[in-house]
């Protein structure tokens, strides 16, 4: 790091509202052989920071576990739900952002481009679908930026995180609880997908395939919304048993099912008939998530988060033009669904404060990746990654 005399220090003080930073910066930095190293960055290396997160947590996402099993590109500091606190920024991002140090905020893992001449970026709820941020093209995304990139310091999984003026924030309680302060991006997509999308609402009957992060999540939502009864259905493994029973503990229905092409039976098994008001495919099913339209009842939505390995397949037309339903695939979550996250967990009755978190310090990501993928790792599926530790 540079010197306190240094002229790229002075300017950086003269540039940036908030207490200096530390010379060096702990990082889970994660590798292209699936492996992650803790290392000390030199948060200095910084060309185009406009401010600083002091990192609370970083909470553990399906994509992250699948990221990293593919392979990543270059070695990067992973995480992307990530909630800290602003220990600095320009006066325009203050502006921009709406925000002061020593705010407690949650990013969007997004990093739009942000130029007028961009469809996406031009109207305020579909900036995620920009080219630059899309997961399919650009990835400019937070947890996905290369340790070659400026400081490196790009992702949730280290003490300090750099902040980008394509940056994207919410304000936060600051006494909203720390576990349940992780679940906002979560379940912001959840309250998009059952409810926003979904059409939950008091008195309706949700299924849910698959009992993990985001399952549980929209178990949540429902819950909030006033579901009369929510069914969730997983497979007969040590760890979707542990999370069927963390559903169970949040008022839901559990139903067992190692067969995919069975899903649609195991569905209609339940409820004698009555069908429900929306189904929301977490694991990505494919195919057989579209036979279970046959238990939508009239104007219900299939709600499809996922691909899974059957990106073509057929559905009976005559069943969603008869019912009146849709099918509906989803991704992400709009800004007004993190605002109502926000504002649920807030408000306590989620359930959510019921599901263990499995904390983990920087020095044991290497060691929760590793068992996560061979399945012998924690069951929870609320792992969150707190750099204080």
């Amino acid at each position: 790091m540079q010197d306190q005399a240094s002229p790229v220090a002075s300017t950086k003080r003269a540039r940036t509202l908030g207490a200096p930073l530390p010379d060096t910066v702990r990082a889970a930095v994660s590798l292209p052989d699936s492996t992650t190293v803790l290392e000390t960055i030199d948060p200095a290396l910084a060309t185009t920071a406009a401010g600083w997160l002091k990192v609370e947590s970083s909470a553990l996402c399906g994509t992250d576990l699948d990221l990293y099993q593919q392979g990543l590109g270059h070695p990067t500091v992973m995480g992307h739900h990530v909630v800290g606190e602003i220990v600095s920024l320009s006066p325009a991002m203050q502006w921009s952002w709406d925000v002061e140090v020593g705010d407690r905020v949650a990013l969007e893992e997004y990093l739009p481009c942000g130029l007028a001449s961009c469809k996406a970026c031009s109207q305020p709820d579909v900036y995620r679908f920009c080219p630059d941020a899309d997961l399919w093209g650009g990835q400019r995304r937070v947890g996905m930026l290369g340790l070659h990139e400026g400081s490196g310091l790009h992702g949730g999984n280290a003490e300090y995180m750099e902040l980008s003026t394509r940056t994207v924030l919410h304000k936060l309680p600051r006494d909203l609880d720390s576990n349940l302060a992780a679940w906002t991006q979560p379940f912001a997509n959840a309250v998009d997908w059952v409810i926003n999308i979904g059409g939950a609402k008091s008195g309706s009957r949700v299924a849910v395939i698959g009992p993990g992060y985001h399952g549980v999540a929209a178990v949540a939502a429902a819950t909030a919304v006033g579901a009369e009864e929510i069914v969730v259905l997983g497979r007969n493994s040590r760890t979707s048993r542990d999370r069927l029973e963390i559903a169970e503990a949040m008022g839901a229905s559990i139903l067992i099912n190692d067969n995919a092409e069975t899903t649609s039976a195991a569905l209609g098994s339940h409820g004698k008939g009555n069908g429900f008001d929306v189904i929301v495919d977490t694991v990505g099913l494919g195919g057989p998530a579209l036979g279970t339209t046959e238990h939508l009842r009239k104007l219900g939505r299939l709600v499809l988060a996922g691909l899974g390995d059957t990106p073509v397949a057929e559905v009976n037309l005559k069943t969603l033009v008869r019912g009146a339903s849709g099918v509906v695939g989803v991704r992400g979550r709009s800004p007004e669904a993190v605002t109502r996250s926000i504002e649920l967990l807030a408000a306590g009755n989620t359930g959510l404060e019921h599901v263990p978190s499995i904390d983990v310090g920087l020095d044991g990501v290497d060691d929760l990746f590793r068992t996560l993928l061979d399945r012998s790792g924690p069951s929870s599926p609320h792992v969150v990654i707190r750099p204080a530790l």
